[in-house]
């Protein structure tokens, strides 16, 4: 009898220590594969637990006139994926010479990181909406070679936009400058007293090494201390459980413990609209024409309360319903400096869930989209 149970204990031993090697064995074997191919991921990074080195630094170089251009060579890539910077540092943008050729007409695309197709999701150089634009006017007008540059960056306001402008796009000769700005010039509408320290520390400087700390995008649990070394593990929790963006969640369902402001600082709106005057009177010097996009957004007045978990208001300090009035204030100052047929107006596109990853940044759907309404709207030019 004693060897019967014996026996058995050893079967229950075998058993456990075989179950639990191939257990090992399994882990060990997903967790090299993870770390191979896959890219790194901090869990104390990604939970707001350290700061991290200013990411810009590896794909920015600081630039005397727009703060910041984009390194050439390769911006990203992955196995679908492939985006790319030119010589000049213009991002999702085909090598250009200086000198425009003879029958030639030349799209300069400027705004923010949902033109440059960045910031929401990388997308590849083929799927921006300025890259599919310029393609859709190309088939269309065979008789004529049309190049475009992509003149934007993630985070670029008008300010930056308009010294990339004036100080290295306009000696590559653009015929055509479309404008693309909203989400971004409200990066500044709570700081107008400080407008004159833009982009600048405290010393006047500027660089990337000035990083402020950042709330993660991820709960923080306490098992993290016991996961934390393991990619598998890291990137399972970040699966299973999901984005937290819990600032945006929870000042959504109004909780005071979040300080969302209810509004702005209005006289932040005359600083766009000078901005605006001052880049269509740039684009008049070298002839070109000038087109303005009413931005379209996530952000409306019907946007679902799900929808709304998505838009980073924190961004900026204060709440939906302010962004909502940002937004048609900027709509209307864009209304009464430009001239109507060189508005492209895409608000009709606004509010629509699947043309956005978040607030801002448009999907492949919502790149495709607003690629056909940009054309049509640049065709006068053409047929002129």
């Amino acid at each position: 009898m004693n060897n019967k149970l014996l026996s058995k204990r050893r079967t229950l031993t075998y058993t456990f220590v075989a179950i639990s090697l191939c257990m090992i064995g399994t882990f060990l074997i997903a967790e090299i594969y993870v770390r191979m191919k896959k890219p790194y991921y901090d869990l104390w990074e990604k939970t707001g637990r350290a700061i991290r080195e200013n990411p810009m630094k590896k794909s920015y170089s600081v630039d005397a006139f727009s703060a910041y251009k984009a390194k050439p060579g390769t911006y990203f890539t992955s196995e679908n994926l492939n985006k790319s910077v030119n010589k000049y540092g213009f991002i999702s943008s085909p090598e250009i010479d200086l000198v425009k050729p003879e029958n030639t007409i030349r799209i300069l695309f400027l705004g923010g990181s949902s033109t440059a197709g960045v910031g929401g999701e990388n997308m590849a150089d083929k799927d921006t909406w300025p890259t599919l634009t310029s393609k859709i006017l190309q088939a269309k007008y065979i008789n004529h070679t049309i190049e475009y540059i992509n003149g934007a960056l993630g985070g670029y306001t008008t300010f930056e936009s308009y010294g990339r402008l004036w100080s290295r796009v306009r000696f590559f000769s653009p015929d055509i400058v479309v404008l693309n700005h909203a989400w971004n010039e409200m990066y500044y509408f709570r700081f107008v007293d400080d407008i004159t320290t833009w982009r600048t520390a405290s010393d006047g400087s500027w660089s990337f090494d000035r990083l402020p700390k950042e709330l993660g995008r991820f709960d923080q649990y306490w098992f993290d201390h016991l996961i934390r070394y393991s990619q598998l593990f890291t990137r399972l929790r970040f699966r299973v459980l999901g984005k937290s963006d819990w600032v945006v969640e929870k000042s959504v369902n109004g909780n005071k413990n979040v300080n969302l402001l209810t509004n702005y600082d209005e006289r932040a709106l005359e600083i766009f609209r000078t901005n605006l005057k001052l880049i269509k009177e740039s684009v008049k010097l070298f002839s070109a024409k000038l087109y303005v996009i009413k931005q379209p957004t996530l952000i409306t007045s019907t946007t679902s309360k799900e929808d709304k978990k998505r838009c980073r208001y924190r961004l900026h300090g204060f709440g939906h319903d302010a962004h909502v009035d940002a937004f048609n204030q900027i709509y209307q100052i864009i209304t009464e400096e430009i001239d109507e047929k060189y508005i492209i107006d895409l608000t009709e596109f606004s509010g629509i869930s699947e043309n956005f990853h978040d607030h801002i940044h448009p999907t492949k759907l919502g790149a495709k989209i607003i690629a056909e309404k940009t054309s049509k709207s640049l065709e006068n030019e053409f047929e002129n």
